[in-house]
């Protein structure tokens, strides 16, 4: 039972995680998003180590995966407590990352779609990276959307290759 309702949880973790992250970029200048999409990748790299740390050491596979999937459910959870603190920091307290300006927001708004993948290299390319990405990815909720940037789908999909090692699709080939 507990690992029926595991997913749906780290989901929501996920989901909180995702929409507090977006928010987060949305308000910090080209070199704190840049310090942002970093952190948040080594994060990332961090928290899959560390609950397959977790898990490795138990006997049952399904103890494993129920171990696992709790850690990310709380690691994930965490980190979404950490950008909701930075979102609600008020940009003055020097503990706060500065925030763009409210003009400079303004303005850069309608970058943002710009810098999808698909805006970057094509829809067909952008579907392309999209399901390569989602095949190789371990994530609980990966990056894998034309939207997201190419940078942090491509990144991904050579995370998840280089997890699958010997056995990852011949795609990763030129990945690695």
């Amino acid at each position: 039972m507990a690992g029926c309702a595991t997913p749906t949880l780290a989901s929501d973790a996920d989901l909180a995680l995702n929409r507090n992250y977006r928010a987060l970029i949305e308000q910090l200048d080209q070199g704190n998003e840049t310090r942002l999409r970093n952190a948040q990748r080594a994060w990332l790299a961090f928290r899959d180590k560390e609950c397959g740390f977790k898990a490795q050491g138990q006997r049952d596979p399904a103890n494993a995966r129920t171990v696992q999937a709790s850690c990310v459910e709380e690691l994930t959870g965490l980190r979404a407590a950490q950008l909701q603190r930075e979102l609600d920091c008020d940009g003055q307290r020097s503990a706060c990352v500065a925030r763009k300006s409210a003009s400079a927001a303004t303005a850069a708004a309608p970058a943002i779609a710009e810098r999808s993948c698909r805006a970057e290299v094509g829809a067909a390319r952008a579907k392309q990276l999209v399901a390569q990405c989602l095949r190789v990815s371990p994530a609980t909720r990966p990056p894998c959307n034309a939207a997201n940037a190419c940078s942090l789908i491509t990144d991904e999909i050579r995370r998840g290759c280089d997890m699958l090692g010997k056995d990852a699709p011949k795609f990763c080939a030129g990945r690695r």
